[in-house]
């Protein structure tokens, strides 16, 4: 069970600080909206959520320029925001404006 890949697009609706952790890594944090439609059982069905994106190293300091309502593409893998808290965080490794 290796398969574990999220692409997504939206806005960015709220950007943290750029940060570093303690061995010198760049981290950012954001968050983005993202609404579209989607077949479902051939069903039309509106989607809408907010996810929280994480990118770490070069990507976190160009990411760390965009505005909040900047449209992005993203790709990357979903894990847990920590061991103790199971929210869905979206650790992206690509991010490219839209």
């Amino acid at each position: 069970m290796d398969c574990n890949q999220t692409i997504i697009s939206g806005k960015i609706i709220k950007s943290g600080v750029l940060r570093y952790t303690p061995g010198g890594t760049a981290v950012i944090e954001f968050t983005i909206s993202h609404a579209s439609k989607q077949l479902e059982a051939e069903i039309p069905r509106k989607v809408f959520l907010e996810l929280l994106v994480i990118v770490l190293g070069q990507l976190a300091l160009t990411v760390a320029e965009f505005k909040v309502g900047t449209s992005v593409k993203l790709n990357g893998f979903l894990n847990k925001r920590s061991s103790v808290n199971s929210q869905l965080v979206l650790h992206a490794s690509s991010v490219i404006l839209i």
